[in-house]
């Protein structure tokens, strides 16, 4: 039996904290015009944290459209108790076959509990196509 001060004892890395590899990836190839869609959903689970280390997001005309709108690839953040924001989007304003836009993030992003990712598609042209991708890499953890 030991009496008097215990030692402290450090809590482990987030790594060494049962992380769990999550990665999740969309295509759509030779999509026609549509409403606000939601292509991918993660949310937190309760008593952990998820490290976002990678998320991309591209589109590419393949076809002209009758009237082109703005196509749209978004991925949004709403943390939990908080407002939906757009953290990543890649957009084509123009109607010319072979338009393209991307972008990436490539650095961590600490999600807590709750906190909620969406992976949204929207294209309101009239007519043409387009494909899109998008993907992210995440790192679950015990809080």
């Amino acid at each position: 039996m030991r009496v008097g001060p215990q030692p402290i004892i450090a809590r482990p890395a987030w790594y060494d904290r049962n992380p769990i590899q999550i990665v999740a990836d969309f295509e759509s190839w030779s999509a026609g015009p549509h409403t606000v869609t939601d292509r991918l959903t993660y949310t937190v689970p309760a008593g952990k944290r998820a490290l976002l280390e990678l998320a991309q997001v591209k589109l590419y005309r393949v076809t002209a459209a009758t009237t082109a709108g703005i196509a749209r690839i978004i991925l949004a953040l709403t943390p939990s108790g908080g407002s939906t924001e757009y953290i990543l989007e890649a957009h084509i304003r123009g109607n010319t076959v072979g338009d393209k836009d991307s972008a990436e993030i490539a650095s961590a992003l600490i999600l807590m509990a709750g906190d909620a990712l969406v992976l949204k598609t929207v294209d309101p042209s009239t007519g043409g196509t387009i494909d899109y991708v998008g993907s992210y890499k995440i790192t679950e953890f015990d809080a």
